[in-house]
């Protein structure tokens, strides 16, 4: 390599002559190191998102594709799954999953499991919170530790909502409000912490007294159940002889009514055949007074026993209790 000599003082220094081949071979192999390791070019996968940061601090969330970006140091880039439905367990926890041959087992965690009722009773509540990310960079950025986060809101958020209830409710029916108020609470906390997380179930695993008083609570329940059942038998009975009863009232009340129009009509019927025979009677008394007692004697003698008497044989006074003794008597 040529260079060039110069004189300083009484020595002679030679000084290398670089050229531009000498530095620019270098130039290129390390702008190449560097768009291999550190490109511009990121593939967003369909279940991600990008968080691009520049200089550290967020700039932009990029959707599924293929991005461009300025090498690091300028810009770097995250890429968070915003579908993965993530599960955090309260109350308890999976030491092994079951499968086809092994069985599930859990440990429980008494110290996030018990809590009061509104009652003053103490439960065992085992929760399990089912989350995804809908906002990748307030997930990163907002919080520190976001499962501790979603952790330590959904303990509080169960134990206020539990701590509403009596325990009777909190045992049997209340359970489906208990999901439901737990998750808009936890959703709301999540929420003002702007924490990036969306809350897709809370699903109570089990809910039960502590284990010292579990036969009480059984004995207590059993006793409930046998209420419940003779309440619902006596009101299967009520609900079937009171449509019954208002059934013959109904009946009974039709046949008056019938009755009664029976013998309003019966009696205005009377009092028209009688008023037209009044009229009759002002215009012929004796016609009318004759008829009268034809169609009378006509009503009551069919109904009796008749008796004809020959007048020869009758004498004077005839015993009209013994006249079938009558000599000559015919009926």
């Amino acid at each position: 390599m040529a260079g060039k000599r110069i004189v300083i003082g009484d020595s002679e220094i030679e000084i290398p002559d670089f050229g531009m081949k000498t530095f620019i071979y270098p130039v290129i192999l390390l702008i190449l190191v560097w768009i291999f390791f550190a490109g511009p070019f990121y593939v967003v996968d369909p279940e991600q998102n990008g968080v691009v940061k520049t200089f550290g601090k967020l700039s932009q969330i990029t959707q599924p594709g293929l991005r461009f970006k300025f090498p690091w140091p300028i810009q770097t880039v995250d890429l968070v799954n915003v579908e993965e439905v993530r599960r955090l367990e309260l109350g308890f926890r999976t030491v092994r999953s079951g499968g086809s041959q092994n069985s599930a087992q859990y440990k429980d965690v008494p110290l996030e499991a018990l809590m009061l009722t509104g009652d003053e009773n103490i439960v065992s509540v085992d929760l399990v919170v089912q989350y995804k990310i809908k906002d990748a960079g307030q997930f990163l950025f907002r919080v520190a530790d976001p499962q501790r986060a979603v952790s330590h809101a959904s303990e509080a958020a169960i134990r206020q909502v539990v701590g509403s209830q009596p325990i009777d409710r909190t045992l049997t029916s209340g359970k489906a409000y208990i999901e439901a108020e737990t998750k808009m609470l936890l959703q709301k906390v999540l929420d003002s912490y702007e924490a990036g997380i969306y809350v897709a179930e809370v699903k109570l695993q089990d809910v039960t007294p502590p284990q010292q008083v579990d036969a009480a609570f059984k004995d207590v329940q059993s006793a409930k159940e046998e209420r419940e059942k003779k309440v619902n038998v006596a009101l299967g009975y009520q609900n079937e002889i009171i449509p019954q009863a208002r059934g013959e009232a109904a009946q009974a009340y039709q046949e008056a009514e019938a009755f009664q129009q029976k013998r309003i009509k019966e009696a205005e019927g009377d009092a028209s055949r009688f008023t037209q025979m009044l009229n009759q009677y002002s215009q012929a008394k004796n016609v009318t007074r004759t008829r009268m007692y034809i169609e009378t004697m006509e009503e009551i003698l069919p109904g009796l026993d008749k008796y004809i008497v020959d007048g020869k044989d009758a004498g004077g006074l005839v015993n009209v209790l013994s006249l079938e003794k009558v000599k000559g008597a015919t009926k």
